[in-house]
């Protein structure tokens, strides 16, 4: 299950996961990001292309121009939407506006956006960060349904679907929501109500084995860092697991470690799925000085 296992004499053993870094999903984003301004650099990107700050400015130093607004987008020009996804007005603002739209959405999430569109007949509930982009982006194509991030909202999507007068509950879930409280709100729903529910686990397989590898990892180490953006959801859930277990530090890069201690024996270090090898590489070569 771990990628390396660097010995350091008798100072300090560094354990890398083997699941740290880029998932698929966000490596073809910034792959086809690359390409496109190769061939254009008059570019936007409507929100952070993916939640690292390196990853960025490394597109944003080829030309891409990163906006929160659509408006603040010309008409006319060319804009990337981002491995997280849209709402679906933006997608048909953009229509509208004759803007060109550069999908780069993680193959997983438009996959979830479609299956939530289809079903018309039922109440969708999707659980998740209810300010997550990927999360906003996915509800926006429901005809009807409502959000669980946590067990308190249970019991106002119950009395909507009830509501709303149809018999079945489609529930699906954040490509990077900690699977175990999935799978917890999923038991606490079916308690909740007797109606027909579908259950569709949509945490992405990555985040799956990323998380299990870090639960794992941090029973074994002396202490554990957590690398990824400040925004990054599916780096908060990493740090959530492994500081059950060993202290843990959450970290964006290199330079957060001058005012950390880290004189432990044995380090174990997990990138998050937007995290950048070369950020990972910094720190081991910082931890070996």
């Amino acid at each position: 299950m771990l990628q390396e296992l660097l010995g350091l004499g008798d100072v300090m053993e560094i354990i890398i996961g083997k699941y740290s870094g880029f998932c698929n999903g966000v490596s073809n984003t910034i792959k086809r990001a690359n390409l496109e301004l190769d061939k254009d650099s008059n570019i936007y990107c409507l929100g952070e292309i993916v939640h690292n700050e390196r990853v960025i400015e490394m597109l944003e130093d080829k030309g891409m121009k990163t906006v929160d607004d659509i408006n603040l987008v010309p008409d006319n020009a060319r804009c990337i939407f981002r491995a997280h996804g849209e709402r679906r007005e933006i997608y048909e603002e953009a229509k509208r506006r004759g803007i060109e739209v550069i999908d780069l959405s993680c193959g997983k999430v438009i996959a979830i956006r479609k299956k939530i569109e289809k079903k018309k007949d039922s109440f969708v509930i999707l659980i998740g960060k209810k300010n997550h982009p990927e999360v906003i982006g996915n509800f926006s194509f429901a005809t009807i349904g409502d959000i669980v991030e946590n067990s308190s909202d249970i019991d106002s999507a119950i009395d909507k679907f009830r509501d709303s007068g149809l018999n079945n509950i489609y529930v699906c879930g954040q490509t990077t929501f900690e699977e175990d409280k999935f799978l917890k709100l999923v038991d606490e729903i079916k308690e909740k109500i007797n109606s027909l529910v579908e259950v569709d686990n949509t945490i992405c397989s990555a985040t799956h084995d990323r998380q299990e590898e870090t639960k794992e990892l941090s029973k074994r180490v002396d202490l554990m860092l957590i690398v990824g953006g400040k925004n990054s959801s599916n780096t908060k859930e990493l740090y959530n697991i492994s500081n059950n277990n060993v202290t843990t530090y959450l970290i964006q890069d290199v330079n957060d470690l001058d005012n950390l201690d880290i004189n432990y024996n044995t380090i174990g270090i997990m990138g998050g799925a937007s995290t950048p090898d070369i950020v990972i590489n910094e720190i081991v070569n910082y931890l070996k000085r």
